[in-house]
């Protein structure tokens, strides 16, 4: 069941979490399914693709980040998410990207996520103070 599961949880430890006391890998092996599929913009990876693409993304937020829920509703094995991703490289300005996530779980990893993103601006009235 989806309340078995902390969504925002487990996107934070993906894509801000590091391997000083767990590989990637393991961290995969504990969070998603062996069967995950992740759909982002038009975008494909499966399990074995979706390792490099996490490797990537945590390089965009050495200099740290946050994520915010904005939205999130629940039913039986899906989620269903607007989030607020706040990443801060080691050079240049922080980025912000609002996500619509879909996550299909199975007990306590999730097996699918579909997710379409854009990078958000300061101005956007819909965004929480200060992001």
């Amino acid at each position: 069941m989806s309340e078995e599961i902390d969504l925002a949880a487990v996107l934070s430890e993906l894509l801000y979490g590091d391997e000083s006391a767990e590989t990637l890998e393991q961290a995969l092996d504990r969070l998603v399914t062996p069967t995950f599929v992740q759909r982002i913009n038009g975008q494909v990876y499966d399990r074995s693709a979706y390792v490099p693409h996490v490797r990537e993304m945590r390089q965009l937020v050495l200099g740290g980040g946050e994520l915010t829920v904005l939205e999130e509703i629940r039913a039986d094995d899906a989620i269903a998410g607007r989030y607020l991703f706040r990443m801060v490289p080691l050079q240049g300005p922080p980025l912000v990207f609002e996500s619509h996530v879909f996550a299909r779980v199975d007990g306590r990893r999730i097996d699918r996520l579909v997710e379409v993103a854009r990078q958000a601006e300061d101005w956007d009235g819909d965004l929480p103070a200060g992001n």
